[in-house]
């Protein structure tokens, strides 16, 4: 549509100048390569942005390129209803991620090859929601895991080497469960291509079970569902802030993509049979995560098992079958990214200010600290589904789904949760922010509160424009 490949730009400007932000971080300045980051992450939002009207108008944008035609092997790359959501939420995060961490990492060892590493984090994951080829799919989700490693074991706090080796173990093997599935795809039909498969798995066969098993455990330890999620709390806890915000707010998603694209948009019929076992599943990984985050002292941990506890809401929406929760599911992806992220950042702002994390040190930080208060407050109440923010309308759809599906007692069981998640964050705002003697300190540096407001007014704007993703999304349904 524009005379240029806009996908393969997307991918391929981080992935490629990657090598460019470590040598120039080298060989001129240390923050030379976080304003090589900077810029390139900047590009795959352009663009993604640039595609928003296609993907509005039901369009889609698709770039086939030669690969391995001996193989019957294509490069294909496609932007449509249901991976945009997820490639606006990467590349924003993404960019966002960067910027933060100009301030929050300007002491650490080795900055540049920590830029480099996050360029090609985002690289992976945006490959893994543009590929459909299934191989391709499989390179790119390697892609994001092997970065996101070295990220987390070279520059975390705590027994950071351990931890990083624990994620890469965990993740690995569900990789693995993964590449499983899409092998046993390709000896059954002899493709790995997306639209050739759509239309082979259409006549039912038993081993289609047992394939959507292996890739639903590959996705299942990506989001982190229990009892898969014991990688999460250690990893989001551990990282450095920025990749927290990337691996909390936008890498757990991809396994949510790989449910929809794979299971539900490929085999629907077989996805059904096991729905039942996934609503259980999704049920105790809310109450889980939530009853996990209402007695940790550590402000990043309680955000953490926060995530495990959303990622629940997200799959139980999806299990419904129902468009309404489906839809709401989708949804919640973004606000939930979004939430999360700004979140995250406003408690590695509180680390960065007063070097603490403990939340039975911290407190009387709101007089001092207003706009991270503020926005910590947006992200919890967005989180918990506090109307009018973002997170309510997603989780009503959610519900709503469970209700259509005769879910009724599972649908219940979810709205208790709910409960939840405001007393384990409005507890976390009282401890750090409320209770306790006023500290003198500043906020945090111009960078980090930029990135949290733009994240707080998108917060705000989506609660009062949200019928456009609404369309964008619904158009994935009918499709």
């Amino acid at each position: 549509m524009f005379g240029f490949p806009s996908l393969l730009l997307t991918v391929f400007i981080p992935l490629c100048l990657s090598p460019f932000a470590y040598l120039f971080g080298r060989l001129a300045e240390r923050k030379a390569a976080g304003v090589f980051s900077h810029t390139a992450l900047a590009i795959p939002l352009l663009l993604t942005l640039i595609n928003f009207q296609t993907i509005y108008s039901g369009g889609e944008v698709r770039e086939t390129f030669d690969w391995i035609p001996q193989l019957g092997l294509t490069f294909t790359l496609r932007l449509d209803q249901l991976s945009y959501p997820f490639l606006l939420l990467i590349s924003l995060i993404g960019f966002l991620a960067s910027v933060y961490s100009w301030r929050y990492m300007e002491h650490e060892h080795n900055i540049e090859a920590y830029y480099a590493l996050l360029m090609l984090f985002v690289s992976g994951m945006i490959g893994v929601v543009l590929s459909t080829n299934l191989f391709l799919f499989y390179i790119f989700w390697e892609l994001m895991l092997i970065p996101s490693y070295f990220l987390i074991a070279y520059w975390g706090t705590g027994n950071a080497r351990i931890i990083g080796f624990k994620y890469f173990a965990m993740t690995h093997v569900g990789a693995v469960s993964l590449l499983a599935g899409i092998a046993w795809l390709n000896a059954i039909y002899g493709s790995v291509e997306y639209d050739v498969l759509s239309v082979a798995v259409k006549t039912f066969r038993p081993e289609l079970t047992y394939i959507a098993v292996l890739i639903f455990i590959g996705a299942a330890v990506k989001m982190a569902l229990f009892p898969l999620h014991t990688w999460l709390p250690d990893a989001h806890a551990e990282a450095p802030t920025p990749i927290s915000v990337l691996l909390s707010g936008v890498m757990i998603k991809t396994g949510v993509y790989a449910l929809a694209r794979l299971l539900i948009g490929l085999m629907p019929s077989v996805f059904s049979t096991i729905a039942p076992g996934i609503f259980l599943i999704s049920v105790v990984t809310m109450f889980w995560g939530g009853l996990m985050a209402l007695v940790q002292t550590d402000i990043k941990r309680v955000l953490a098992y926060s995530s495990v506890s959303q990622v629940g809401y997200i799959v139980f929406g999806l299990s419904s079958l129902m468009s309404i929760g489906y839809s709401g599911a989708l949804l919640h992806v973004f606000t939930h990214g979004l939430a999360k992220s700004l979140l995250f950042m406003t408690a590695g702002s509180i680390m960065h200010v007063t070097g603490e994390r403990d939340l039975r040190r911290l407190g009387g930080l709101f007089s001092t600290m207003p706009i991270t208060s503020m926005a910590f407050l947006v992200g919890g109440l967005s989180i918990a589904g506090t109307p009018p923010l973002a997170g309510f309308f997603s989780e009503w759809m959610i519900f709503k789904g469970g209700i259509d599906a005769n879910q009724l007692a599972y649908t219940f069981l979810a709205i208790l949760a709910t409960a939840l998640t405001a007393g384990y964050y409005l507890r976390t705002f009282m401890y750090a922010f409320q209770v306790g003697e006023p500290k003198r300190l500043s906020e945090a540096p111009t960078t980090m509160i930029t990135t949290m407001m733009i994240l707080v007014i998108l917060i705000s704007t989506i609660a009062i424009y949200v019928n456009p993703v609404l369309i964008i999304i619904n158009s994935s349904i009918k499709a």
